[in-house]
């Protein structure tokens, strides 16, 4: 009992420790890291705009890993083969918004609560061509690794909904 006790003062410090600052700098800081990370957005929505697989990947960190809604933990290699398989369905972007809805900072690490809307032209199972639109919120975890940004951890997706040619599908 004293060595889990012991376990969760060490634990606590070390969560207090990487805590931001509430002061004026902990914003200042907060504000930094928002911009360098809407800017890793845009790189991330621009990629996505022009197919360009290897770039999407390079924003995410080496050992990136994605949590589905069902709860199965996705590892870098399935996430790239299944962007790969999401991009061979999009025919036509027309629109790509990835909104940073709440940021908070532990040290090197920075969780976000972010929602995106995806609106492309894509091939269906039906081998048709059709308007999709989909929304889900999610939180991202992104790891700095020297000077740069990387996408660590996609987890808890929700609110997700989809239209295809305007209707629920």
């Amino acid at each position: 009992m004293m060595h889990s006790a012991a376990l969760g003062m060490a634990a606590w410090i070390a969560l207090t420790a990487c805590a931001p600052d509430l002061g004026s700098r902990g914003q200042d800081a907060k504000a930094t890291v928002r911009a360098e990370l809407d800017r890793r957005y845009a790189e991330n929505a621009a990629a996505f705009m022009k197919w360009d697989l290897q770039a999407i990947m390079a924003i995410r960190a080496p050992d990136f890993q994605a949590v589905t809604p069902e709860g199965a933990t996705q590892d870098r290699a399935a996430m790239e083969r299944y962007t790969q398989g999401l991009l061979n369905g999009i025919k036509k972007w027309n629109k790509l918004t990835q909104t940073i809805d709440s940021l908070d900072l532990a040290g090197d690490k920075a969780i976000v609560t972010m929602s995106q809307y995806l609106d492309r032209l894509a091939l269906r199972p039906d081998n048709q061509v059709h308007h999709v639109e989909t929304w889900a919120t999610q939180r991202e975890t992104w790891i700095r690794i020297g000077s740069q940004w990387f996408l660590w951890r996609v987890d808890q997706v929700r609110n997700q909904r989809r239209l295809v040619d305007g209707k629920p599908g």
